[in-house]
């Protein structure tokens, strides 16, 4: 099962995912963090052992590619975090077998934005939209979606002195204006795909306590009764 934690910028995603996964894994349940940046230097993804640390160099050069290939390298990450794990070896035993199938089936990958502020972004800076949505088509689609909602105005409040260029427009002074006019760009289409795909908002201006146990409830209720009925579980 795979389950999204989706939002603008300072809306607080990783910091909720890291936070929910902890407590689904404290409570014994099979739950797994999935955040494209673990794919560096991880035995567990060979195929993408070319990447190098530090983590903070790549993304400056990340944010330093022209598009498309910036686009396409964020996709191709989120993808490979998701898709790209080494399998778990063959057992030679049945009941052992039977028992890792299992717990594949029930375990339940939390992915730490997913493709969605991403693509909203790069489509602000340009990239065609059809394009950019065709390309997403292509990735897993996620059994339920938490869509942590922030203003921009809140946003700026929570990330004025830890902001990067990339999240205001490129603008190197990373400025209120430059970041509220981007961000609110971004806002718009992430509101717009909650109501086509029929995303979960939760508030992301509730305590942070109240925001994480909204979302392990919907993960325990995706997992218990589908992720359709998730929905009432976390309103």
């Amino acid at each position: 099962m795979i389950i999204a934690v989706v939002g603008s910028d300072g809306a607080g995603k990783s910091t909720v995912t890291s936070l929910a996964v902890d407590r689904l894994v404290e409570a014994g349940e099979p739950a797994q963090l999935v955040e494209r940046w673990r794919i560096v230097d991880n035995p567990d993804y060979p195929a993408t052992r070319f990447l190098r640390p530090p983590v903070s160099d790549l993304r400056l050069c990340v944010a330093e590619m022209p598009n498309p290939p910036r686009f396409l390298f964020l996709m191709w990450s989120i993808g490979m975090a998701l898709l790209g794990e080494r399998s778990q070896p063959p057992a030679g035993d049945e009941a052992v077998d039977e028992a890792v199938d299992e717990a594949v089936d029930e375990a339940v990958g939390v992915l730490d934005g997913y493709w969605m502020k991403h693509a909203a972004s790069e489509i602000v800076y340009g990239m065609d939209r059809g394009w950019v949505e065709s390309v997403v088509a292509g990735l897993p689609v996620p059994d339920l979606v938490l869509y942590l909602r922030l203003e921009p105005e809140a946003a700026w409040r929570r990330k004025e002195h830890d902001l990067v260029p990339y999240e205001c427009g490129m603008d190197p002074d990373c400025g209120r204006d430059n970041f509220l006019r981007h961000q609110g760009a971004i806002l718009s289409l992430l509101d717009e795909w909650s109501a086509r795909h029929g995303w979960v908002e939760v508030d992301a201006t509730l305590p942070l306590d109240t925001v994480v146990d909204r979302v392990v409830t919907a993960v325990r209720s995706a997992r218990a009764t589908g992720s359709a009925k998730a929905v009432d579980a976390v309103r």
